[in-house]
């Protein structure tokens, strides 16, 4: 059995009350800080909602010693950085992630943030038209509508009732009163008791420690406020609900129950659902779901209301024959639950839950630092306590079985999405119809459950005549890989033009993520990965995981591909489209296919109007075709049985890896018809492929202009709330690419900001010195050598792709060891000259 990942971990209590977890990474070449306030927006003053959201954002705006305004985000790009921080009902939690030896300056700006908040009023007041903006936003978010409108059937007095995103009426800046409400709020929670630090990198837990206890040791002391005392947020004496909610497009219904809170138990308890969900067999509860074409996944999702209550909420993604159907669905889903906590031995194989238990270890340790420390916060948080356990053990049974009661009984609410409501009434803040109706006894019904079958992966496949590999496959980069595992990858592309070549690429591409969707329950804990990337006309495939079983996996994922399952293919085409729907619009852009490909991009409509004119028959012919035809290019990683050959027959003409030539040239504006009410515009910079010199130039600008795109758009000209400058690495070549969304300025002014910022930047890098040069340089050459697997094998994979020389990124190295100021003035002003391909996505 594998081991757990080589994390050493050491707990401590300051002086201060502040605890604090520390953990070496050895692998890691980044640290990762994350803060955690035991409170949130349920604890915020009524008279001011959205309070500790607002305070949140705040925060950023300067701190003692680091007053001047954007200090924080220039830091932190500057050294090639990121943070982030989120604001929940009872915590609010900040992150940072930094190269490993900026612990120290990182540490002290991080505490300084908690700590000595300047707030001053004229920065609060542009921050508040920041909040409004993300308010607006979210009343297009179908989970915010959707909890919205749960919302009005709570008990009124229960703060979760209220409203706490914030927005431009509940937040004054200017009132008598306010500043010294927001201080006093601030006073009362971060500090001592209420504060805990998680630190994660590669120095040792004492040379951790050291500094945490000289620097941390600062923060204000004190015990945390009183709990509230609030009531149960369902109302006494209200019954059993059923709560429809207009929301077209969307495939979806919510069970939700009250059950007591005990965080040492509902954390492993919550993750042993999470993996009992995650089933696919006949006998599990997505298994019948599925067979009787009702739902496609279920999700478990705890919301604690108080330190005592909770709500629990199981969400479903329904599929056609599913809608209108609920009360059947929640009847299934309710006698699933009971069957399991009739007897203990229907939990599964211990054995098999350590599997998971591993397994989940992993890939949350080869997440980036800051999303890791993300998550381990919050778990440790909902755990309480004074130490985190990262990847908590199966509970008891007696305790699984306690929690496991009260689910079984009806759910408090059957929630649905319905296209159309003819009546009903709109909710205040997240405006959205809704009917309420008292819930009828759910049908009886009895499913087919049973118990989570042998692992189906344990013994080795079936030998086989393989044959030989295609000479023109590549093998190689076994370091790239966990321990003990090995990886296929294939990349399908059409082999020449065709109308119908980006839509079977796709259709294809869903159906092996449908077909793993299934197969991920049973194939994620015994180590199996299964990684999509669609491409235009074209899409790949990484599947890693043990050796010997690999033949299998991939013969379960093929299957997809050679049963034409069309009918399939198109309900999941649309659904893909309603998902891409609900995002922020600047992820919309960012999604669209003329932001993933220097070619003409597929026209989305000429697309759906081709789906729906073709046939079941037709359309599972038009995909046989493309792959029949479709270049298959490969790539071993390690000890790939050949076994996996003969299950390529037929789905693919062996071929070579050449090098991408689409040296983009000249300015194109592209409007993708996605706009609302608000506006969004992508920039691409698109670099000729095979120059590493001016890839590495690239590199260091987008370490040295996030911080300064984010001031002069979003501080100085309070454009956006949504935005970003990066660094993209693309089979294609690289970009630089600048994106914005905005609810009152035009594309045109958006435009107009981004070619001013540009120029600007440009010519005040002719100041640029070695202070700031240093750690820019050091921070672009720690991603090209980025510690986590996942990354590292993504880079290998995108320069495989592009067709680069095995040397490309020591060649980068070295071109990022010469590079001068002058080399990347010349780069910047280069930006508007021949060679360089500029594309505009606007959204509307």
């Amino acid at each position: 059995m594998e081991e757990m990942p080589p994390l050493q971990q050491r707990s401590l209590r300051l002086d201060n009350g502040v605890q604090a977890t520390l953990l070496h990474d050895p692998q890691a070449c980044r640290v990762a800080l994350a803060a955690g306030v035991d409170a949130g927006s349920l604890h915020e003053p009524p008279a001011w909602p959205g309070l500790a959201h607002f305070l949140e954002h705040c925060l950023f705006l300067g701190s003692e010693g680091f007053a001047e305004a954007g200090a924080f985000a220039g830091y932190v790009h500057g050294r090639g950085g990121r943070y982030n921080a989120r604001t929940l009902g009872l915590h609010t939690q900040y992150y940072l992630e930094m190269p490993a030896g900026e612990l120290v300056p990182a540490l002290e700006r991080f505490c300084a943030l908690l700590a000595q908040p300047l707030l001053l009023p004229e920065r609060l007041l542009a921050e508040r038209e920041v909040l409004h903006a993300e308010y607006l936003a979210r009343c297009q978010d179908g989970d915010s509508q959707l909890f919205g409108a749960l919302a009005g059937l709570l008990d009124p007095a229960h703060p979760l009732a209220h409203f706490h995103a914030g927005a431009r009426d509940t937040l004054d800046p200017q009132a008598p009163g306010f500043l010294a409400e927001l201080r006093a709020w601030h006073a009362r929670h971060y500090r001592g008791e209420n504060l805990r630090l998680l630190i994660c990198g590669p120095q040792s837990v004492g040379e951790l420690e050291a500094q945490v206890r000289a620097v941390a040791g600062a923060l204000p002391g004190g015990a945390p406020a009183p709990a509230p005392d609030w009531p149960s947020p369902w109302p006494a004496g209200q019954g059993c609900l059923r709560l429809e909610v207009e929301q077209p497009a969307r495939r979806r219904m919510s069970l939700w129950w009250s059950l007591a809170h005990i965080p040492v138990r509902d954390e492993p308890a919550l993750e042993l659902l999470r993996q009992a969900l995650q089933r696919s067999d006949a006998g599990s509860l997505p298994g019948v779901l599925r067979a009787h074409g009702l739902a496609q996944s279920a999700r478990p999702e705890l919301h604690p209301a108080d330190a005592e209550r909770a709500l629990l909420a199981l969400h479903l993604e329904l599929l056609a024959d599913g809608c209108g159907r609920e009360e059947q669905i929640a009847a299934l889903c309710c006698d699933w639950l009971a069957w399991l906590q009739a007897a203990p031995e229907r939990i599964g194989d211990p054995l098999l839950a350590e599997n998971g238990r591993i397994s989940q270890a992993w890939d949350e340790y080869e997440r980036a630092p800051l999303e890791r420390a993300a998550l381990w916060l919050e778990r440790w948080q909902r755990q309480g306590g004074a130490v985190p356990t990262l990847w908590p053990a199966p509970p008891a049974n007696d305790v699984w079985l306690d929690w496991l009661k009260a689910l079984a009984q009806p759910p408090l609410l059957v929630q649905c999405s319905r296209n159309r409501l003819l009546q009903g009434e709109l909710t205040p803040r997240f405006p959205v119809r809704r009917v309420v109706r008292p819930l009828a006894e759910l049908p009886t019904v009895q499913g087919p459950w049973q118990l989570p079958p042998d692992n189906p992966f344990r013994a080795p496949p079936p030998q086989s005549a393989a044959g030989d590999w295609p000479a023109e496959w590549r093998r190689g980069g076994a370091e790239l890989l966990r321990p003990g595992h090995a990886a296929l990858l294939l990349a399908w592309q059409a082999a020449g033009p065709g109308a119908d070549a980006p839509l079977a690429a796709e259709l294809a591409e869903l159906a092996l993520a449908e077909r793993w969707a299934v197969l991920a329950g049973a194939a994620q804990p015994f180590g199996f990965d299964c990684r999509l990337s669609p491409r235009a006309g074209g899409f790949g495939l990484c599947l890693s995981g043990p050796p010997a079983a690999l033949p299998r996996v991939l013969e379960r994922l093929l299957a997809a591909l050679r049963e034409g399952d069309a009918a399939r293919w198109r309900e999941a085409w649309q659904r893909r489209r309603d998902a891409q729907a609900q995002q922020i619009l600047l992820r919309r852009l960012l999604a669209h296919p003329a932001a993933r490909t220097r070619e003409p991009p597929a026209d989305e409509e000429a697309l759906a109007r081709r789906l729906a004119a073709l046939d079941d028959r037709d359309l599972a012919a038009r995909v046989a075709d493309y792959l029949a035809a479709a270049e298959l290019r490969g790539w071993r990683l390690g000890d790939v049985p050949a076994a996996v050959l003969p299950l390529l027959q037929g789905v693919g003409r062996p071929a070579a890896v050449a090098l991408q030539q689409q040296a983009t040239s000249g300015e194109h504006e592209l409007h993708v018809g996605i706009g609302g009410s608000e506006q969004a515009v992508l920039l691409r910079l698109l670099a000729p492929p095979g120059n590493p010199r001016l890839e590495a130039a690239w590199r260091l600008l987008a370490v040295l202009w996030p911080g300064a795109f984010h001031h002069a758009l979003r501080v100085e000209q309070g454009l956006g709330y949504a935005l970003f400058c990066r660094f993209a690495d693309t089979a294609e070549g690289a970009e630089l690419q600048f994106g914005v969304q905005s609810p009152h300025a035009s594309a045109a002014r958006l435009q107009q900001a981004i070619r001013d910022f540009l120029a600007e930047q440009g010519r005040s890098l002719a100041g640029l010195d070695a202070a700031r040069l240093e750690p820019a340089r050091r921070a672009a050459r720690e991603a090209l050598d980025e510690g986590s697997r996942p990354a590292r094998l993504q880079c290998a994979v995108t320069a495989w792709f592009g067709g680069r020389a095995d040397d490309w990124p020591l060649r980068l190295r070295a071109e990022l060891a010469r590079l001068q100021t002058g080399d990347l003035l010349a780069a910047a002003q280069a930006l508007s000259g021949p060679g360089i391909g500029r594309q505009w996505l606007i959204s509307s």
